[in-house]
């Protein structure tokens, strides 16, 4: 098939232009989906002088029977536009701070609505036919539109069967995590602590990667390596296993480096370079934001549109032989090589925003349940709380809920009913009788309320003072 969706760009591609650009070799995993069934297709025959490039699937043998379908009349632009506003986002990454393997989910504000009314879930197995180990309600309650959620992977595989639909319909996710002696890739990311996981058989010089493996001689092997730049070998457990860290990057292509890498299946390569020039942006959500209509980049590649871009030629323009002209009218992604850069233009928030308040609540003993993320805060400073566990809140201290970085719930002690003074004060003296001489020089620096003034005032001219009123006053107790 000549077509397929793009799930990189966002956007229906053709092959013949997707083979112009370097992504024509690299076999990235999971970018290409097929407009017709949405099973993975990867790029054919992208240097064969013999057929035109074209887009086959990995699996199975339904190529002829997508393409039948797809030379309806305007079935491909329908199916285009079909796979650009339900497409779900699926990513794996390594948490380098948390030190555990995570599946990350992406959703627009359309897609959540509909999975919402159909009250679906979002369910993740290691195998076929077993009990998902993530079963996750597809509601704004969890997710939040536009942004990305991270979920910890608890069971090991080297793929995972995703479904959107409660288990009705599946996706399967393959090569996630490879055999016990290879090495697992993970890109490392400078605005969080979420490492994308490498899906390119390609790496890039210049750049810093994190590799894992359950294997620590081919860790030791690759941190001896002569150019590489790293630094110790770290270790960890989690999903039951064993694993070996280095975080790394690569500073010439030599051949003892490249002859590790190809022992493990990756290949590698000069990394390119993407800068904007003007005017200055900010990241929000991994995203580089502007404030203009148009951007001014360098770029040591040739931007191809709907190849490595997802603009037309028509947004794009030479001021001169280095410097490009963008102009942004909502998204612009660049994807090439090592370079992954989505440019978006600052929106403005309307009127309709309404912000959740998070809910607050008063107990002074409080059980703790598995909804959110709960944190104690009190004079000892900030503890995570376990689930099912039950406790005590003081009047100084407070628990916070957090639902994927957001704030839901605060939990504070019952407020105590405000004391009388003056009835305290008769109380002590009705039954600690005992008392002393009163002295003015121990009540210079005391500040009180009218009340214990009062009683100061009549201690003043009687002499004497209650003792255990005294105290009180002076520990400043009332």
């Amino acid at each position: 098939m000549d077509k397929a969706f793009d799930a990189v760009l966002q956007s229906e591609v053709e092959a013949a232009v997707i083979a112009k650009t370097s992504y024509c070799f690299l076999g990235e995993r999971f970018r290409y989906q097929c407009l017709c069934c949405s099973e993975e297709v990867y790029l054919a025959a992208a240097d064969s002088s013999e057929r035109s490039p074209h887009f086959r699937h990995r699996k199975g043998n339904n190529d002829t029977e997508c393409e039948r379908y797809l030379g309806q009349l305007d079935t491909v632009e329908h199916f285009a536009l079909l796979r650009k506003h339900k497409q779900e986002h699926i990513e794996f990454y390594f948490n380098r701070d948390r030190m555990t393997f995570e599946i990350c989910v992406f959703f627009t504000e359309e897609e959540l609505q509909a999975y919402e009314k159909e009250n679906d879930r979002l369910m993740v197995s290691s195998k076929y036919c077993a009990d998902p180990f993530l079963s996750i309600p597809l509601s704004k309650e969890v997710f939040v539109p536009g942004r990305k959620s991270y979920f910890t992977i608890t069971e090991f595989s080297t793929q995972y069967i995703v479904s959107f639909d409660s288990g009705f319909n599946s996706c399967t996710y393959q090569d996630v995590m490879r055999d016990t002696k290879k090495i697992n890739i993970f890109r490392v990311r400078m605005q969080d602590e979420h490492c994308k996981h490498q899906t390119s058989s390609h790496l890039y010089t210049n750049t810093e990667y994190i590799g894992i493996s359950e294997c620590e001689e081919t860790m030791q092997e690759l941190a001896s390596l002569e150019y590489i730049i790293s630094e110790e070998v770290f270790s960890f457990v989690t999903e039951n296993r064993d694993f070996y860290g280095l975080k790394f990057s690569v500073k010439q292509v030599e051949f003892s480096v490249r002859y590790f890498f190809r022992k493990h299946d990756y290949q590698l390569e000069t990394s390119e370079s993407f800068s904007i020039l003007w005017p200055p942006v900010y990241v929000r959500n991994s995203r580089s934001i502007c404030t203009g209509d148009t951007i001014h980049v360098h770029s040591s590649f040739e931007l191809i549109p709907h190849g490595n871009i997802n603009v037309d030629a028509a947004f794009t323009r030479k001021n001169d032989r280095d410097v490009l002209q963008l102009h942004v009218d909502d998204e612009v992604i660049i994807y090439e090589k090592n370079i992954d850069i989505c440019v978006q233009k600052e929106r403005k928030l309307g009127m309709e925003t309404v912000l959740e308040e998070p809910v607050t609540i008063y107990s002074d003993r409080y059980t703790i349940s598995e909804q959110y993320d709960y944190f104690l805060f009190d004079k000892n400073g900030c503890t995570r709380l376990i689930p099912d566990s039950n406790v005590y809140l003081s009047e100084s201290d407070r628990i916070v809920g957090y639902k994927n970085g957001h704030i839901k719930v605060y939990v504070y002690a019952c407020p105590k009913e405000k004391m009388d003074i003056g009835q305290l004060i008769n109380d002590m003296v009705k039954y600690h009788p005992q008392s002393e001489k009163f002295e003015p020089d121990d009540f210079m620096d005391i500040t009180t309320d009218e009340t214990v003034l009062t009683y100061l005032e009549n201690c003043y001219r009687s002499g004497r003072i209650n003792t255990v009123v005294k105290r009180y006053i002076k520990e400043g107790l009332i």
